[in-house]
């Protein structure tokens, strides 16, 4: 896929959006685990499919030459 701004084939799945999601996970599971008390291995599987499903879901995309996020 190439970069709508600069043309660059240089792109990698990402963006500010994904990097705000990984944040709201791991709060989620320190408070799932340390107040909660939930099984850390369990709280860590629904993390990783968290993660896969909003990278399929969302699709964002950076380029690594010019920085321009897109879908």
């Amino acid at each position: 896929m190439n970069c709508p701004d600069c043309g660059s084939e240089h792109t990698r799945r990402g963006g500010n959006i994904i990097w705000g999601i990984y944040a709201a996970l791991i709060a989620a599971a320190l408070v799932a685990v340390l107040k909660l008390g939930l099984n850390a291995a369990l709280v860590a599987g629904v993390i990783i499919c968290a993660i896969v499903i909003a990278h399929l879901g969302i699709g964002g995309r950076v380029c690594l030459d010019c920085g321009h996020q897109f879908r």
